[in-house]
Formats: structure tokens, C-alpha cells, sequence
């Protein structure tokens, strides 16, 4: 079996090293997971708005068949 190879690296550098990764990476996947939830929930806001207009119509209509005396009474 292979010997491991250890490279010395400093704490500082890092450090650095990282914070450069997260400054290159992070604006774009944080931008297109915000990106994935608008979309998501403006799917999710229009389903809901729909289905609370289909039983906003039914419950009118329930109402207007109540209010006119029922089924051709």
C-alpha cells in the first residue's frame, strides 16, 4: 500500500483559500436556489389561488340556489 503524501499547509492560507472558494461560488448557487423557490412558490401560489376560486364559485353558487329557493321549487 501507498505511503500517504502530507503537504504542509498553513491555517492562514486556508483560510483564504476558502473564502475565496465561497466568494466565487456562493452568489451564483445562492442565486439560483433562490431562483428555484421563486418559481416553486409562485407555482404553489397560483395552484392555491385557483382552487380558492373554483370553491369561492361553488360556494356562490350553493349560496344563489339557496337564496332562490332551491332546486326549481
Amino acid at each position: 500500500m501507498p505511503d500517504v503524501i502530507e503537504v504542509s499547509v498553513s491555517s492562514t492560507a486556508l483560510f483564504i483559500l476558502m473564502l475565496a472558494f465561497a466568494a466565487v461560488v456562493g452568489p451564483p448557487a445562492a442565486s439560483s436556489v433562490a431562483s428555484w423557490w421563486s418559481i416553486r412558490l409562485r407555482r404553489w401560489s397560483n395552484a392555491v389561488r385557483e382552487a380558492w376560486a373554483r370553491f369561492v364559485a361553488l360556494l356562490r353558487e350553493a349560496l344563489l340556489r339557496f337564496l332562490n329557493g332551491g332546486d326549481g321549487r
